[in-house]
């Protein structure tokens, strides 16, 4: 068993990253000991001033080898895009990574990726887990959670609604196509959409095969709503005309019907056309068969700035760091849901410290 704390290293510090350190900080399970940062006007930075809590004395740095030189039991590894070559630096050289940026579960587009992973993992007697909130819990676990009630199953659908127009991160507005021209951004997907439908084919699979399945093939339908004016949200602005709004339907087909449906609402505004009607940020799952179900969750409160995206944040985060001791504790390679035994949040039940920092979107 690794020993407590487990020593981490935070990397990027964006709206998950930061969720992580505050996390980090304030839970003895863990001990903070390092940061990794991409934007260079962050390097030097005290890990606390750049997750809005007092000072930790951890600075940020944006050196790979720095960070290995750390030999921490985990990496939190949170950047916009996932880069095969920095992880398997740090699975080669024993370091635990999690992730909610993909690799979930091996497909045949992602075989090459894994099969990296699985070497570095070897190589460094390191172990690898990719999660997150979807995919990793409400497309994945959740339905092979909840498929122990049945009988029989026809059909799992996951139903996702996202609104984004708080969220702080111009560079995600930009990478998932908001503000894009409509007939453009259909013909032409923004690469995160691109990198989005194979990780949910990752999802789709471990739920297919999860049931003892074989996904036949994909499919996915896309289309946008417009923004009928100018939408002024935290990450800059939303031209009238131009992308506002998002959806997607994605299909695993088995045995020639559609067995895994994911279909997902992303927005920026409820003043979109068209107006497709859907509510804030809330996950629901249908499986239909014998007897059918339909399960759901949203956050129980509001966010106090009306941040609701903010709670999609925070299961995004957490959903990966409370399988850190778990994944470190587990013999070395790539562990998907299927692999590691029930995960046990370590360090939750706990009194909340003045200085974690208040539900924010920062």
């Amino acid at each position: 068993m690794s020993r407590n704390p487990y020593r981490v290293v935070q990397w990027a510090t964006g709206s998950i990253g930061q969720i992580a350190i505050r996390h980090f900080v304030d839970n003895p399970v863990y001990e903070l000991v390092g940061v990794h940062v991409t934007n260079p006007d962050k390097v030097g930075r005290d890990a606390g001033d750049l997750a809005g809590i007092p000072a930790t004395g951890v600075l940020a740095t944006g050196d790979v080898d720095a960070v290995v030189a750390l030999r921490p039991d985990c990496v939190m590894y949170a950047p916009l895009h996932a880069d095969v070559d920095d992880l398997c630096r740090l699975l080669a050289a024993g370091i635990n990574v999690v992730t909610p940026v993909g690799f979930v579960y091996p497909t045949p587009r992602s075989a090459a990726g894994f099969e990296r992973l699985r070497a570095a993992c070897a190589e460094g007697g390191s172990s690898f887990h990719g999660t997150g909130i979807h995919p990793g819990f409400s497309g994945d676990l959740l339905p092979l959670v909840f498929s122990r009630l049945f009988t029989r199953i026809d059909q799992v659908q996951v139903r996702e609604t996202a609104d984004f127009s708080l969220h702080p991160s111009k560079a995600m507005q930009d990478a998932l196509g908001f503000g894009r021209d409509p007939v453009a951004a259909v013909e032409d997907p923004a690469p995160l959409v691109t990198t989005m439908e194979a990780i949910f084919e990752q999802s789709m699979t471990m739920v297919a095969e999860g049931l003892g399945c074989t996904v036949e093939r994909f499919t996915m339908d896309f289309d946008v709503a417009t923004a009928t004016r100018d939408l002024h949200v935290r990450s800059g602005t939303i031209p009238a005309g131009t992308v506002g709004g998002m959806r997607f339907v994605w299909t695993a087909w088995v045995d020639g019907r559609p067995l895994v449906v994911f279909r997902t609402f992303w927005k920026m505004d409820d003043d979109l056309e068209p107006d497709w009607g859907y509510g804030s940020i809330k996950y629901s799952c249908v499986i239909e068969g014998d007897p059918s179900i339909e399960v759901s969750f949203e956050s129980a409160h509001h966010h106090p700035d009306g941040d609701e995206g903010y709670w999609g944040r925070v299961w995004t985060a957490m959903n990966t760091v409370n399988a850190i001791p778990d994944v470190c504790d587990a013999a070395p390679g790539v562990l998907t849901h299927l692999d590691l035994p029930f995960v046990r949040p370590r360090g939750l039940v706990r009194h909340r410290s003045a200085d974690f920092g208040e539900p924010q979107g920062v």
